[in-house]
């Protein structure tokens, strides 16, 4: 995957818009690693691949951000750059922190708040292995009620919002503690419309519909397949677009590595990168995107239906670093994180 230092991206991208949460991925490498070294036996290939010399286990929550890792499954793609994946699915982006941190996995993808949380608190060295989804226009947003008297973001002073829960940074009502909370707070000062002023309300995503209908919550900060679930089954509305103004194309999800592991396996790593890039790519096809959502177990009609973001091609470090400075400008990490020291060597 290039790496771009630029503050804006450089290359146009198709724009297909998201809902569905942030999902996480989890590549296994070092225990499969040693086990081919010590039997000395590599991966049959097909005619035309190339031979699949490490074998990597990816645990993912499905979801239209790893979508692309999914067709580089389906497609063949890791074995063509000489990886073996297979792909199971964890629970969170707290499931994939802590397995990270605990060693018994190598990689994890998931929010760029809940690694960089990790990094600026000491509990982890990190690398950035790739840059996963980026947000477009109607990704992320603020519903309430059709017939809510809340018609503005002002008016969402002195209101209880749900959010999503917290995954690696702790739930606290005073300040950011995820995607959602960071990039909604980031848009609502730009709106005059103080943090302090709402009451942030975690509970997970799933729950946020029903709390929405029965008043327990004033609004919601919902991703897919939320938003098109709360418009479908409550004729919801949008009061605000969390992903715009400052927040516009904010990176949503990356791949991370722990340093020692990328050391010990960066050619797997390149070799990972290669085929996501392709995967990436290809995935700029909304139809693409659907068919996967699909075998996912997507209701057919959510996945016709859900925004779909942008699927990056490169590591934009600018891009990314935005992440990073807005949660150290909303005191949410008391020390930035520079994205450029998180390369792979």
């Amino acid at each position: 995957m290039r790496l771009v230092q630029a503050s804006a991206r450089t290359a146009a991208r198709g724009r297909v818009r998201p809902r569905f949460g942030p999902a996480v991925a989890l590549l296994s490498v070092a225990p499969l690693s040693v086990a081919l070294l010590a039997t000395g036996c590599s991966a049959a290939s097909s005619p035309g691949q190339a031979a699949a010399s490490q074998r990597l286990t990816v645990a993912a929550v499905p979801g239209i951000d790893t979508a692309p890792l999914m067709l580089a499954v389906q497609d063949g793609l890791f074995r063509q750059h000489g990886v073996t994946v297979t792909v199971k699915n964890v629970p969170s982006a707290a499931a994939a922190y802590s397995a990270l941190n605990h060693g018994t996995v190598g990689v994890a993808a998931g929010d760029y708040t809940a690694f960089f949380y990790a990094m600026a608190t000491g509990r982890q060295r990190l690398k950035l292995v790739a840059d996963g989804y980026d947000a477009t226009a109607g990704t992320m947003q603020v519903l309430v009620l059709p017939a809510s008297r809340i018609h503005s973001p002002k008016d969402l002073a002195g209101k209880v919002v749900a959010t999503p829960q917290a995954q690696v940074a702790p739930y606290r009502r005073t300040f950011p503690y995820n995607n959602e909370t960071l990039a909604t707070e980031s848009v609502l000062q730009g709106d005059g419309v103080r943090p302090a002023e709402i009451t942030w309300q975690a509970m997970p995503a799933a729950e946020m519909i029903s709390a929405l209908k029965q008043h327990r919550v004033k609004a919601i900060v919902a991703t897919e397949p939320y938003v098109i679930r709360a418009e479908t089954q409550l004729g919801a509305v949008e009061v605000l677009d969390s992903c715009s103004g400052v927040t516009e194309n904010l990176p949503l999800t990356g791949y991370f590595a722990a340093a020692a592991t990328a050391s010990r396996h960066a050619a797997a790593l390149r070799d990972f990168q290669a085929a996501m890039t392709t995967a990436q790519a290809d995935a700029a096809a909304r139809s693409t995107v659907q068919t996967v959502l699909r075998s996912e177990q997507m209701p057919a009609q959510d996945a016709a239906l859900v925004n779909i973001g942008q699927y990056p091609t490169f590591l934009n470090i600018g891009q990314v670093q935005r992440v990073a400075d807005l949660m150290y400008n909303s005191g949410m990490i008391s020390r930035t994180v520079s994205v450029k020291g998180l390369l792979l060597k």
